[in-house]
C-alpha cells in the first residue's frame, strides 16, 4: 500500500514537493486528476498509448513539435498519470498540446535531472516505504532549518513535506503530536496518523518541527536567515533601516548595491503553499529559468526572497546601475518566473509587479513599495502576468494625450482595421504589435514577452499588415503605432 493522502493514492501535485522530484517542472494539464500508480520509462513515443493508467509515463525520445499533440493524446486516452519530456520546453508556447492536455486530464512536465534518480524517487514516494520515509525526514532536517523560532512556517514546511495537514495544537484521538518548550511558550504540532512507515515520518518530521520552532523567539533573537532580515526590513519603521542594514552585512545581504523588487501577490493561495514556494519553488525556479535566459542575467546579480503581508517578495540586487538593459532584462526573467508559477498554481491567478531600481538599504523599500503599486495596474484577460513600475511616466504622459480629441481620432483612424474585429479579438493583436515594435521589430523577443510560440506572433503580426497596409519598416510608421497602441491600451476601458 502506498502512501496515503487522505485515504488515496498520491497525485502529481502530492509528489512534487517529494525528495528527489525537483527537477520536474510543470509545463501544461491539471497536477491533480490522476492518482499515481508507478513510473515508467517509454522509448518510443508509440509505445505511450499502452502504458499503464495511473503511470508516470517518462519520454525518453526527443519528440517533434508537430508530433507533441499525438504523444499527449495517446498518453492521455491510456489513464496516464503525467507525461514526462526531456527538454519539452516548446509546450509552454503551444496553446493546442495545452488544451489537449487539460482535456485529457493528463499534466505534462519537463526535466533536465537525473532520470534513474527520477524512477527512484517516484518509485519510493508512491511506496511509501523505509526508504521514502527516510528520505522524508532527512528533507525535514535540512529544510526546516530556515523555520527557527517560527512555529507557523515550521508546520507549513512539515506539512508540505510529509503531503498531509500539520496543525499547531494538542494531538487529539487518532493523530500523532509533538511539542517542544521555547521562549514564547510551548510549540503543540499534531497530523493525522498513519500506520507503518508513513507513521514513522510522521512521527519524527514533527519531532524536528516542534524543536525547530521553539528554538527561538521573535523579539530579539537573531536573524538566521537573509529572507528573514528582507522582510524585516520592509515592513519595520524607517528609523529601524540602518540597524537592519549593519546585520544585513553580517549575514551577507547585500544591502548596499542597486535593487529591482519583485512582488507576487500570493494572498489566494493557503499558508503552507505560500511557504513552499518561498523555500523551494521559487528558488528553483529561479535558478531554471536564468539557466535558459541565454545570458539575460549577467553574473554577480544576486537574488534574495521574502514573506511579506502573504506576498512573496524577490530582490534582485546589482553592484552597479543595470541601466535600462538591466532593468529590461530583469523583467523579462520575472515574467519567465511568474508564468511558471501560475502553471503550478492556476487557481490563484498570481499576478507580480516590478519596481525600478534604487540604491541602498533604502532604496529596497522604494523599489518594493513601487513593485505593489505596479500590481494597482488595471489587468485585462491578455494582460502580461508581470506588470513593471512606470518610472518614466510614460503612461501617465500618454493618457493626457490621448484625452485630446485630435489625439484619439488620429489613432481610432490609424488602429480602425483592427478594431473592427471587435474587442477579443482586436486586443491580442494590438497587445502582440506593441511587443513586436517594443523589441524593435524582433518576433523572438515579442514571444518570449507574450509566452507565445514566435510563429504565433509571425502569423499575428501579418494579420496585422495585411488589415492596415502598414510598412513596419518605415520608422515614421513604427513610431505612430507604437503610440496609437500603448495609449489605447494604457487607457482605462470606457469613454474618454
Amino acid at each position: 500500500m502506498g502512501i496515503q493522502h487522505n485515504g488515496r493514492m498520491p497525485r502529481l501535485v502530492d509528489l512534487l514537493s517529494a525528495p528527489g522530484l525537483d527537477a520536474l517542472r510543470p509545463l501544461a494539464g491539471p497536477l491533480d486528476a490522476t492518482e499515481i500508480t508507478g513510473i515508467r520509462l517509454e522509448p518510443r513515443a508509440d509505445g505511450l498509448a499502452a502504458v499503464p493508467a495511473g503511470t508516470v509515463a517518462v519520454l525518453l525520445a526527443p519528440v517533434p513539435d508537430h508530433l507533441l499533440d499525438v504523444a499527449v493524446r495517446d498518453a492521455a486516452a491510456a489513464g496516464a498519470a503525467a507525461l514526462v519530456l526531456r527538454g519539452g520546453e516548446q509546450v509552454a508556447g503551444d496553446i493546442a498540446v495545452q488544451a489537449l492536455a487539460e482535456r485529457g486530464r493528463i499534466a505534462v512536465l519537463t526535466t533536465d535531472g537525473d532520470l534513474a534518480a527520477l524512477v527512484v524517487a517516484v518509485d519510493r514516494a508512491v511506496a511509501g516505504d523505509s526508504a521514502d520515509a527516510l528520505a522524508r525526514i532527512g528533507a525535514a532536517a535540512r529544510e526546516l532549518a530556515s523555520a527557527a523560532g517560527d512555529p507557523e512556517r515550521a508546520a507549513a514546511i512539515a506539512a508540505r513535506l510529509l503531503g498531509t495537514p500539520v496543525e499547531r495544537r494538542a494531538a487529539g484521538p487518532g493523530e500523532e503530536g509533538a511539542s517542544a518548550a521555547g521562549p514564547d511558550g510551548e510549540v503543540r504540532l499534531a497530523a493525522a496518523a498513519q500506520p507503518g512507515h508513513p507513521g514513522t515520518a510522521i512521527r519524527s518530521v514533527l519531532a524536528l518541527a516542534a524543536l525547530t520552532a521553539a528554538g527561538g523567539g521573535h523579539g530579539d533573537v537573531p536573524v538566521r536567515s537573509r529572507g528573514h532580515l528582507l522582510a524585516e526590513l520592509l515592513v519595520a519603521p524607517q528609523d529601524q533601516t540602518a540597524r537592519l542594514a549593519a546585520r544585513g552585512r553580517t549575514i551577507g545581504l547585500p544591502v548596499d548595491g542597486r535593487h529591482i523588487a519583485l512582488r507576487i501577490e500570493a494572498a489566494a493561495l493557503p499558508a503552507a503553499d505560500r511557504y513552499r514556494l518561498l523555500d523551494t519553488v521559487l528558488p528553483r525556479t529561479l535558478t531554471d529559468v536564468r539557466q535558459h535566459a541565454d545570458g539575460h542575467v549577467p553574473d554577480g546579480v544576486h537574488w534574495n526572497a521574502a514573506l511579506v503581508d502573504d506576498a512573496l517578495v524577490l530582490l534582485g540586487t546589482w553592484p552597479t546601475d543595470p541601466g535600462a538593459p538591466g532593468r529590461r532584462k530583469a523583467l523579462a526573467l520575472a515574467r519567465r518566473a511568474v508564468d511558471r508559477l501560475r502553471r503550478l498554481h492556476p487557481e490563484a491567478d498570481l499576478r507580480g509587479g516590478v519596481g525600478a531600481p534604487h540604491r541602498g538599504p533604502l532604496g529596497i523599500r522604494t523599489s518594493a513599495r513601487e513593485a505593489r503599486a505596479a500590481l494597482l495596474k488595471p489587468a485585462t484577460a491578455d494582460t502580461a502576468p508581470v506588470t513593471a513600475h512606470d518610472a518614466a511616466g510614460l503612461d501617465r504622459m500618454l493618457l493626457e494625450w490621448y484625452a485630446s480629441d485630435t489625439a484619439r481620432e488620429a489613432v481610432d483612424e490609424l488602429l480602425a482595421p483592427v478594431s473592427e474585429l471587435g474587442p477579443d479579438r482586436a486586443d491580442p493583436l494590438l497587445r502582440t504589435l506593441q511587443a513586436y515594435l517594443d523589441h524593435n521589430n524582433s518576433p523572438a523577443r515579442a514571444a518570449e514577452e507574450l509566452h507565445l510560440h514566435r510563429n504565433a506572433v509571425g502569423a499575428r503580426i501579418r494579420r496585422i499588415t495585411d488589415l492596415t497596409g502598414a510598412d513596419l519598416t518605415d520608422p515614421e510608421t513604427r513610431l505612430a503605432l507604437q503610440l496609437a497602441c500603448r495609449a489605447r491600451l494604457s487607457a482605462p476601458p470606457g469613454p474618454a
